[in-house]
């Protein structure tokens, strides 16, 4: 017999199966227990989006008020993990959690499309008003461990969140690697690699690796 999951879900249901689709916004998919999902009443959710839980408990997913999201994906597996989206966001693609007591945080008013995000060993923060092109990947690991053969120590490790602040505008096909944080006000161009922290406010940084090529710089939408 399957059991029932205790969910938040406007307006009124509080239980559902294992797989639901709720209300025909999106697919529900919980295989643990005392996950809980909050989402706006004025959200809207479409494109064949999935929130599926694999593996855990006491996860919990919000979603804030006038988001516009489509053909979302957010798939956690672990234990008390958040996901939480502000209010006003426009978002498409993955958010992926692997681990436990991890969180993946998108502020208000930032947009991305197709967009992949992984947390996994670290979490991921993503600041107010930050403008995210197409095929971006922001991840918090490099997933395979690399070691030096002499010492057998790893030398790829996940030792900081990423953290990325407030009106950052991210051109397409851009990577950010673990251990980064990018600075407000940033515009990192199309193809760059971000593999080092930009602590320079309003900088512009290009290139593979990334470095910072111009200061003192701000944008518009």
């Amino acid at each position: 017999m399957n059991r029932k999951k205790t969910i938040s879900l406007p307006p009124i249901i509080k239980t559902v199966l294992p797989k639901q689709l709720y209300r025909r916004r999106f697919l529900l998919q919980d295989n643990g227990h005392n996950n809980h999902i909050r989402i706006a009443k004025d959200a809207h959710i479409i494109g064949d989006s999935v929130i599926t839980v694999r593996h855990g408990h006491d996860n919990q997913i919000t979603i804030g008020k006038q988001c516009k999201l489509n053909k979302l994906k957010i798939d956690i597996n672990g234990s008390h993990n958040q996901v939480t989206i502000g209010d006003q966001v426009k978002f498409s693609g993955r958010l992926l959690i692997v681990g436990d007591h991890l969180h993946i945080h998108i502020g208000d008013h930032t947009t991305a499309i197709d967009c992949y995000v992984l947390a996994r060993d670290r979490s991921i923060t993503i600041g107010k008003s930050c403008m995210i092109s197409r095929g971006i990947e922001i991840r918090a690991t490099d997933v395979h461990k690399v070691y030096d053969i002499d010492s057998d120590k790893q030398i790829n490790s996940s030792h900081s969140d990423v953290v990325l602040g407030d009106h950052i505008w991210i051109a397409a096909n851009v990577t950010v690697s673990k251990n980064v944080s990018i600075a407000n006000g940033c515009i990192i161009a199309a193809g760059s690699f971000v593999n080092k922290p930009v602590e320079t406010p309003n900088a512009m940084v290009a290139g593979t690796p990334a470095k910072v090529i111009r200061q003192n710089v701000r944008w518009e939408r």
